[in-house]
């Protein structure tokens, strides 16, 4: 059996953008949202902003992955019981 690394990085980089209203994702599929000062200073703001940056990300990656595994594994060891 193969095994998988699932990697997270979040950055919080000081920047001159204008502060965004919803993520943004990149070419290269990373996202992004950007917080004003005092949004950045606020540990709720920021904790809200991560979620909702990385939550359709996340359920993106997992339902490609799952989607695969399915297509490679008889659904007998993909269901088993807990």
């Amino acid at each position: 059996m193969s095994s998988y690394k699932m990697r997270i990085q979040i950055e919080m980089i000081p920047c001159d953008e204008a502060p965004t209203d919803a993520p943004v994702k990149a070419h290269d599929g990373s996202v992004s949202i950007v917080l004003s000062e005092t949004d950045a200073m606020n540990i709720d703001v920021c904790e809200q902003a991560l979620l909702q940056a990385t939550y359709p990300t996340l359920r993106e990656v997992l339902a490609t992955h799952l989607s695969a595994v399915s297509k490679k594994k008889p659904a007998s060891i993909c269901m088993r019981a807990p």
